[in-house]
């Protein structure tokens, strides 16, 4: 059975972006989680406020790489695009404790 991979992108919205961001952000998760590539859980950052912090686990990288196809996650993407500010995104992280 493959392993899920862990990926995390933390992002800033635009100024006058936050809630078109979060709403671009709930469809993309609703298209992922719909698609059965990944699970994701969004956090913010409650002490600078601005700092959003998104946990994925997808599926398999086949999953990741059938996600690239997707119209509808495409389009969130693209949207996305226009309303955040990316700040770091880690493509995949590994277990350091091998557990």
């Amino acid at each position: 059975m493959p392993e899920e991979i862990l990926s995390v992108a933390i992002f800033q919205p635009l100024p006058g972006y936050e809630e078109a961001a979060l709403s671009t952000m709930r469809a993309l998760i609703a298209a992922l989680a719909a698609g059965g590539f990944s699970r994701d859980v969004l956090y913010r950052d409650a002490k600078s406020g601005d700092e959003y912090i998104l946990l994925r686990y997808w599926k398999s990288e086949a999953a990741r790489r059938a996600a690239l196809e997707d119209p509808e996650v495409l389009r969130c993407w693209a949207k996305l695009a226009q309303e955040i500010r990316t700040v770091k995104i880690y493509e995949t992280l590994e277990d350091a404790l091998g557990a």
